[in-house]
């Protein structure tokens, strides 16, 4: 009797298959092969043998892998008489993306800068993640979420300000390590405040010395200020009389005539233009008159008292104040004179009323030109107050 045996060379029914994974995760290889003689299965790790030879199954094995923390090829090998196969399976340990290449600048203006960068990886980035904060202050960076791409502009800057900058790139993991800090500075506008504390006083009949600091919002370079003159503040600012001067922070401003109030304002400019007036000042034209007192402001301290406060003119020898005060439109009008000194409480006042207050400096050559008014109200009786929690 004779029995024909089929032979058929080994070939793979499953293949192994390629897995991503987390690092330190677990993922088991399978691989089963077929053929007549059933092949012998083995796994390799390039040359290793990772299934021992006196072990091999027949038809299908399983490795397992546990704690994978980087990416390997794994070689399936089914082998029998009729020949010898192989099927390899790539285990990629995904990982957090690499930083980006240091950010260039490619833009600015006053408000904004605008970044360019590449990758930085060879995996697919779902987004970037830009961090800044301004150069001067320490502390934690803004971000701008969910960049999908390499170019982007950072808006709502200070002007004329320096501004760090770094990138994250983002992948299905998360974050990456940020790329170098660059550094930008913003563009110059136009001051957007006025300068600060400006004062004017008489260095003889005819000359006035006027001197301010600097804007609080600069926004630039200051290139000089302009001071505004007039006898005449009911005219617009253009048809005032201007003298111009440097960066320094005081000027003198003659040919004036005597006896005469004048209103004077002072701005700033850099290079882009004209920042904003400051509020009017006055001064009158006689020599040894005090100058009008400056930052004048009233702040209600209780329901009867109101604190005034001012700073005192340098350089002048004011020998007392007076200070006018009103209740309401058409009050009566009070005056009250003083030592010299840089604030002043009125007491007495009735409760939730509002007062008016001018205030000039003396001297023994006659008085300056007063403040304008300016305006408080008390607080709020504290026995009505009570009466009306109770109820």
């Amino acid at each position: 009797l004779l029995v024909a045996v089929r032979r058929v060379a080994p070939r793979f029914s499953i293949p192994p298959s390629n897995h991503e994974v987390m690092p330190g995760g677990s993922v088991n290889l399978t691989c089963v092969a077929v053929g007549a003689p059933m092949p012998y299965v083995k796994w390799m790790a390039g040359v290793e043998e990772l299934t021992k030879e006196d072990e091999m199954p027949v038809g299908r094995n399983v490795l397992e892998l546990n704690n994978i923390v980087q990416s390997a090829n794994y070689t399936c090998v089914a082998i029998s008489s009729l020949g010898m196969i192989e099927a390899t399976a790539q285990i990629t340990v995904k990982a957090l993306p690499k930083p980006p290449t240091e950010p260039l600048v490619t833009e600015t203006t006053a408000t904004s800068v605008t970044l360019t960068w590449d990758s930085g990886n060879s995996d697919p980035i779902s987004y970037y993640v830009i961090q800044y904060k301004p150069k001067s202050l320490e502390g934690q960076f803004q971000e701008v979420d969910g960049v999908a791409t390499t170019r982007y502009s950072i808006g709502g800057l200070s002007p004329f300000s320096e501004y760090e900058f770094r990138v994250i790139a983002v992948n299905n993991i998360g974050r990456g390590p940020p790329s170098e800090l660059v550094e930008a500075r913003t563009g110059e506008q136009a001051p957007s405040s006025p300068p600060l504390k400006v004062q004017a006083r008489m260095l003889s009949a005819s000359t006035m010395l006027v001197q301010w600091e600097q804007p609080e919002e600069p926004n630039g370079q200051i290139r000089g200020y302009r001071v505004y003159y007039t006898t005449d503040s009911h005219l617009p600012l253009s048809m005032w009389q201007k003298h111009n001067t440097d960066d320094s922070h005081l000027t003198t401003v003659g040919s004036l005539i005597t006896g005469t109030t004048y209103s004077i304002r002072v701005l700033a400019f850099t290079s882009v233009g004209d920042g904003p007036p400051s509020d009017i000042i006055q001064v009158k034209t006689q020599q040894g008159v005090p100058a009008q007192p400056a930052d004048f402001q009233a702040e209600a301290e209780s329901d009867t008292r109101i604190l005034l406060t001012w700073l005192p003119a340098s350089q002048e020898r004011i020998t007392k104040y007076e200070l006018l005060y009103w209740e309401g439109e058409d009050g009566t009008q009070q005056k009250v004179e003083f030592d010299p000194t840089s604030s002043y409480a009125v007491e007495g006042l009735k409760p939730d009323t509002l007062y008016k207050f001018r205030l000039g400096a003396h001297s023994e050559l006659g008085v300056g030109v007063y403040t304008p008014t300016i305006e408080a109200r008390t607080a709020q009786s504290s026995k009505f107050l009570t009466l009306c929690t109770t109820e």
